[in-house]
């Protein structure tokens, strides 16, 4: 169970969003700056979400972080015949990101490209509990390539905190409820979520994600720094160099906000419970 799953798998869940946040209209038009190079569409987001990941905190020196998801991914084969080969890939990604952090350089190099597809191959076995062959092989270099030109989209000054910076926030109670729930970014008060989609497209689906990681702070806060809050969602559309936010209180009155989220806990407990009894009737 995550967040991205209780909205997949749920329509009432997906009906009380729509008839309780609106969606603003989505203007935006630019043309595609960094196309895809190859059609390994979910490695280079992952591996993205690390490269970037990797750059706002040498941006940003205080930045909180949580752990690398890629970490738990390890977890899962340590049982497993791979498991000595997915660990020196996590070791070798480790000391890769420790030379970066000490060094003067802003920019992540290429060798940080290949560290980021590293630590994303294992973090697919955490998320999907898959085994990507290509993990154990030298990383293609139409990989490496459209993960650089997407880092060189980047404009600083759109990333740069004035106080906040939280890397992977996550949202206390609220994450506890869909069983786990980590966002990519926040700003100060802007909540922010990386897209390396082909389209400049804000879609439902992607607006039901940002408000359903806004009511699960509403549950639970910010659990990396109790101050933070989200006034602002953002979306990041790295093929593009697109940064669009949109404030809260365009989407939502403030009055209905409690009984959102009252009713966001009743059934998402509901819900959790349901799909926890399945697995176990299933054995799965």
């Amino acid at each position: 169970m995550s967040l991205t799953s209780l909205l997949d798998s749920s329509s009432v869940l997906r009906a009380k969003l729509r008839d309780e946040f609106r969606k603003p209209d989505f203007r935006v038009k630019s043309e595609i700056k960094a196309p895809p190079l190859t059609p390994h569409y979910g490695t280079v987001g992952r591996a993205f979400d690390y490269l970037f990941r990797f750059y706002i905190e040498k941006l940003n020196p205080g930045a909180r972080t949580s752990g690398w998801v890629a970490r738990q991914g390890l977890a899962y084969v340590m049982d497993e015949p791979d498991f000595p080969k997915a660990k020196v890939i996590f070791e070798e990604a480790e000391q890769r990101y420790e030379k970066f952090m000490r060094s003067d350089r802003q920019q992540p190099t290429r060798e940080m490209a290949e560290a980021a597809v590293m630590l994303a191959h294992l973090e697919l076995i955490f998320r999907d509990d898959v085994v990507d062959p290509m993990m154990f092989n030298e990383t293609p270099k139409a990989i490496l390539d459209d993960l650089e030109a997407m880092m060189a989209l980047v404009r600083p000054e759109d990333f740069r905190a004035n106080k906040i910076c939280i890397l992977n926030p996550t949202f206390g109670a609220g994450s506890r409820l869909v069983h786990g729930a980590d966002a990519d970014l926040l700003i100060d008060g802007t909540l922010i979520d990386l897209k390396t989609n082909k389209h400049l497209l804000l879609d439902r689906t992607i607006f039901n994600q940002l408000v359903g990681y806004y009511v699960l702070s509403q549950i639970g806060g910010i659990s990396e720094c109790k101050e933070a809050r989200i006034d602002v969602l953002g979306i990041y559309f790295a093929r593009f160099g697109v940064l669009h936010k949109i404030r809260i209180e365009e989407c939502i009155e403030q009055n209905r906000i409690p009984a959102v989220v009252d009713w966001f806990k009743r059934r998402g407990w509901q819900q959790s419970d349901q799909e926890l009894a399945s697995r176990h009737a299933t054995g799965s």
